[in-house]
């Protein structure tokens, strides 16, 4: 929170983890303006494979200061979820931060299914 919830242009953050549940490493992806930020998948793909990641955890911010998801948020998060489950990596969370708040998507039941699990 402290690193990116006071920045004015939106930022992402992935944190990808081992299969033991160890912080394998922390990407700083796409910057955007005020109000969006333009992320691809691809390069975070390759970059799970790269490092022989199981687990993921999105992080990104909200200039405008509400953490609250936007409808733009939650369909990237569930298209995201849908290609993780897809290559068998676990999408534990998408962490919105504004300012010191933050809101787990997970947490208010904006993820579908459970990590690593289909919704089935």
């Amino acid at each position: 929170m402290s690193q990116i919830g006071g920045l004015r242009h939106e930022v992402v953050v992935a944190l990808l983890f081992d299969v033991r549940g160890i912080l394998v490493t922390c990407l700083s992806g796409s910057e955007g303006t005020s109000a969006s930020v333009r992320g691809r998948y691809r390069p975070l793909l390759k970059r799970i494979f790269d490092v022989d990641a199981t687990g993921l955890v999105l992080v990104h911010n909200h200039p405008s200061g509400d953490p609250s998801p936007s409808e733009a948020d939650i369909a990237a998060t569930r298209q995201l979820a849908a290609i993780a489950r897809a290559v068998e990596v676990e999408f534990f969370d998408h962490l919105v931060i504004a300012g010191r708040m933050a809101v787990s998507m997970r947490r208010a039941g904006l993820m579908i299914g459970r990590p690593g699990r289909s919704k089935t």
